[in-house]
């Protein structure tokens, strides 16, 4: 009998993931298929004003996705997690072809009882909100018959500053420009 390898704990074993904070999340789709949609890049002129007498044309290039229907279901879900779990204050989001970026802000009261992360059931944490949302877009593929399925586990970043939450702020809204160059873009070539 093979004896499977532990799964490596990715989540920050000191931190209390119940607790008030700013989380960066990823979350990507099975074998990342591109389930959401593509993006597009559109080449426009602007015209920026040198002086007074003279401009040139500036090329500009907007990035955007279109949206498969699970896409919308995916943006619409995220939107109403604060419903269900009314802590939760939503920051910067984007959908990508094969996977989703966003920032949840747990709006809480500090712990007094300060929990490290642990396996396990878990309630009012950020593992049971990325868990009821991947479970909502989940169920919803499947009562339509919309072959769609998410990766098992998710990757998280605790946000611990405000310099690095503006950061992770201009990731997220430049992530459809710098499609071409993202790893997780099946047609990148390194």
């Amino acid at each position: 009998m093979e004896m499977k390898k532990p799964k490596k704990i990715i989540r920050w074993k000191a931190w209390d993931y119940s607790s008030a904070g700013a989380y960066f999340v990823t979350i990507c789709t099975q074998n990342w298929e591109c389930s959401f949609g593509e993006i597009r890049h559109n080449l426009d002129f602007m015209d920026i004003g040198l002086n007074a007498d003279s401009s040139i044309p500036y090329p500009h290039l907007h990035s955007y996705m279109r949206p498969t229907t699970i896409a919308e279901i995916a943006w619409r879900f995220w939107k109403e997690i604060p419903s269900h779990y009314p802590f939760v204050v939503l920051d910067a989001f984007v959908i990508m072809p094969n996977h989703i970026h966003g920032i949840l802000f747990f709006d809480k009261e500090p712990n007094e009882d300060w929990n490290p992360y642990q396996f396990g059931p878990q309630r009012n944490n950020l593992a049971d909100v990325i868990r009821a949302y991947k479970g909502s877009v989940k169920r919803w593929a499947n009562k339509k018959e919309i072959p769609f399925s998410w990766q098992g586990r998710y990757h998280d970043r605790v946000i611990r500053n405000v310099d690095e939450l503006k950061r992770i702020q201009t990731y997220i809204w430049n992530n459809p420009f710098n499609w071409n160059s993202d790893q997780e873009n099946p047609d990148y070539r390194l």
